[in-house]
């Protein structure tokens, strides 16, 4: 009885410690996951487009390139002293240029906007700030050389990319004016060359507001083109190449969102926490095992946005919602993977739907002046469903059926 007692006395505080250690162990990142987080390393070498795109708004005084570098500069000697989860990063204040306001500079896709700039561009004059902007937005289509130079961070500063979106707006205006003058033909040059250097920045992008950014731009572009064509202001809209899955991938955007999702899991338990906060933690978080199961959120969607449409549109339906593998020694990682699981399927659908914007454009000069008939939609071929028609909306646009999105201004262009 007496030697039970003594076993008894010895093994329950074992049992207890080898209990606690088989809580508390964390597992090793998988091979996935390593090689995606090794993949999404960001190499602090050079690149020429992100500084400049980092100092687009320079006021008149200093370059883009200088005020990139500045804030670069100034973020990451922030960074070198403070972990990813601080907060309190502010960037140097400078003097920039005036972000350009008013009726024209509204969006081409929102009601009344296209009425507004066709009346209003020809008593448009631009100023010397608005010139430097539109001059600095051409330049900066030229370099090719884009790439994200800081890592993922929920505190990171991001590039001024309101000034890109204006700089487009700006040689939308002068190329508008310039057709209303009849200059279509260099219009539909310029045009064309916009197209192809915006779709080189779509395939460098590797951030998931840098890639989305950029695949607007590029819907805008054919967007725009449909309008001066279909008012007579600009010649046919010439052959435009299909989009190609280095356009449609979300492989480095998603890597990039992957490893500030890691970068979470593994700063948590390393923050200035209180001590029932430290608690809880270490009895509820596995930062690996959350990570891995995180992966399930990213990797699937990544091989499906590379797929062509009519692949991807039958892959899309039947791609479950990311399910993890919830553990229950996870208890607090189960929760932030609830809370934090994205769905980016409408990420990968409006890239996928740039190829349908692409076909209802080159439809377009195919068709009369008026109201399409039946049979000339039937020449429209649906990317996501081979063979299906386009058809005309109740604003008399013409559209593409497709995944996911139900609002009527998706996968249209204007008659």
């Amino acid at each position: 009885m007496r030697g039970g007692i003594i076993a008894l006395v010895v093994c329950v505080p074992l049992l207890l410690v080898a209990g606690g250690y088989a809580w508390t162990r964390d597992e090793p990142l998988s091979a996935d996951a390593q090689t995606w987080l090794e993949q999404a390393q960001v190499d602090e070498g050079q690149s020429r487009a992100y500084v400049f795109l980092n100092g687009l708004d320079a006021d008149l005084e200093q370059s883009p390139e200088a005020l990139g570098a500045e804030r670069l500069k100034a973020y990451r000697a922030w960074r070198s002293s403070h972990g990813p989860m601080d907060e309190g990063f502010a960037e140097p204040v400078v003097a920039t240029l005036a972000l350009p306001q008013g009726p024209l500079f509204c969006a081409i896709e929102k009601d009344g906007c296209l009425t507004t700039l066709l009346r209003g561009v020809s008593g448009w004059v631009e100023t010397h700030e608005q010139r430097l902007l539109r001059e600095r937005y051409w330049q900066f289509l030229h370099l090719d050389d884009y790439r994200n130079l800081l890592e993922a961070s929920i505190i990171a500063p991001l590039p001024p990319h309101r000034y890109l979106v204006s700089g487009q707006q700006l040689l939308t205006l002068q190329l508008l004016k310039a057709a209303q003058e009849g200059e279509g033909e260099q219009v539909r040059t310029r045009l064309d060359e916009e197209l192809h250097l915006l779709r080189g920045q779509l395939r460098r992008a590797d951030t998931l507001i840098a890639k989305m950014i950029l695949a607007r731009m590029v819907e805008r572009n054919m967007l725009w083109q449909a309008v001066l064509y279909r008012k007579g202001l600009m010649p046919t809209p010439s052959s435009v190449p299909a989009f190609d899955g280095a356009e449609r991938s979300l492989l480095m955007p998603l890597q990039h969102e992957f490893q500030g999702m890691a970068l979470l899991f593994e700063a948590l338990p390393k923050a200035e926490n209180s001590l029932g906060e430290w608690l809880m933690l270490r009895w509820g978080l596995r930062p690996q095992m959350s990570i891995n199961a995180s992966l399930t959120f990213y990797q699937p969607m990544a091989e499906l946005s590379r797929r062509p449409p009519e692949v991807f549109v039958g892959d899309l339906q039947q791609l479950p919602a990311a399910q993890w593998q919830r553990s229950w020694r996870n208890p607090m990682g189960n929760v932030l993977l609830e809370i934090g699981a994205p769905d980016y399927r409408r990420y990968a659908v409006r890239l996928q739907d740039l190829e349908a914007y692409r076909r209802l454009l080159q439809g377009l000069s195919q068709l009369p002046q008026g109201a399409p008939s039946a049979e000339q939609l039937r020449a429209f071929d649906n990317p996501y469903y081979p063979g299906q028609p386009a058809h005309l909306n109740e604003q008399g646009r013409l559209c593409f059926d497709g995944p996911l999105l139900g609002d009527d201004s998706a996968r249209c262009l204007p008659l």
